[in-house]
């Protein structure tokens, strides 16, 4: 019994399933926004748009995107350590693969079985999903293959892999703000986690160039994308009071990745603190996008969906233990 309890600890320390909440919450949110808006078209956005092909009952949409999710981010993370084992004999030894805890053939079986997953999750949400799902699958194994060997280009494309992702459920909705935010935090997360680890190639000053130059194209990209659907950024029924709601999730957010990677012991632990609570940080921002249409109910419910999540995140990070030591010594 308990060799298969570790063999299962394993699987989700090299997947990193712990931090995929936030993968969860932004498929979680676009499902939910989209049936609220086909559901209740008069209290809506006020656009002309009813989705591309419509979502199955709600249920059956949270399911496949919850598949969705984790098979991608469990693809992503694995693939990470399989075309990384010689990096992390040397300098992230606690790893399962260095610690012979599992073998590189098994690890690449768990990398194509959470890909698997992810297409038969999308299959769920309709075809425009498993196109959707496998751009962002092209984009992980980009980024793993090359991208993180260019610091300009690996943090711009860690960011462009969260607003794909976030299209897989409709990839013709139109306000697209949310998925905007989303990026940004990302790329935000992604370079104070190089930064705190210390990553190799280092985030030099022309790499800082380079990645505020790639978010400012995409940016615009987004921004142009938006106003060519709708016409407007943001809805004209709708007061732009309400972005106050998601300005200041962010500005919380900042603060408070600020705040833990401080009090944090040493760098790495600060890294730590930065990947699970801006995994977290994603559901808040659902809930402020949800005050922001002026959908309640939502809201609350996004709300309480995050502590959740955080009581979860918690738990597997113990059970898995992200701070570095293996299983059995913990």
């Amino acid at each position: 019994m308990r060799p298969m309890f570790e063999r299962v600890m394993t699987a989700l320390q090299l997947t990193r399933l712990s931090v995929a909440f936030g993968a969860v919450s932004d498929l979680w949110f676009m499902i939910v926004l989209i049936w609220m808006l086909q559901t209740y078209p008069s209290g809506g956005i006020g656009l002309d748009w009813t989705g591309s092909e419509g979502l199955p009952t709600l249920p059956l949409a949270l399911g496949a995107a919850l598949v969705v999710a984790l098979g991608l981010f469990a693809y992503g993370a694995s693939l990470n350590d399989v075309l990384d084992v010689r990096r992390d004999s040397a300098f992230r030894a606690e790893r399962p693969i260095p610690t012979g805890r599992i073998a590189p053939g098994q690890a690449v079986v768990i990398t194509g079985c959470a890909l698997l997953m992810a297409m038969v999750g999308a299959m769920g949400l309709g075809s425009w999903s498993v196109w959707m799902t496998m751009l962002v699958a092209v984009m992980l194994l980009f980024y793993n293959t090359l991208g993180r060997f260019l610091p300009a280009v690996g943090i711009v494309t860690i960011g462009l892999v969260h607003a794909t992702h976030m299209l897989i459920p409709d990839p013709s909705f139109p306000i697209l703000l949310p998925i905007w935010l989303s990026m940004t935090h990302a790329m935000a997360v992604a370079l104070g986690i190089s930064l705190l680890e210390d990553k190799r190639p280092r985030i030099t000053g022309q790499a800082l160039v380079g990645i505020t130059a790639g978010w400012i194209f995409w940016s615009g990209v987004v921004g142009w994308l938006g106003w060519y659907r709708a016409g407007v950024l943001w809805p004209d029924h709708l007061s732009a009071w309400g972005l106050v709601w998601p300005v200041a999730a962010g500005i919380g957010g900042m603060f408070v990745l600020w705040r833990k990677h401080r009090t944090a012991m040493d760098r790495r632990a600060g890294a730590e603190k930065l990947r699970r609570y801006g995994a977290l940080w994603h559901c808040i921002y659902g809930a402020s996008w949800f005050a922001a249409f002026g959908m309640i109910a939502p809201a609350l419910s996004f709300g309480l969906l995050a502590v959740i999540g955080f009581v979860v995140m918690t738990v597997l990070r113990e059970a898995v233990g992200l701070t570095g030591r293996p299983l059995r010594f913990r």
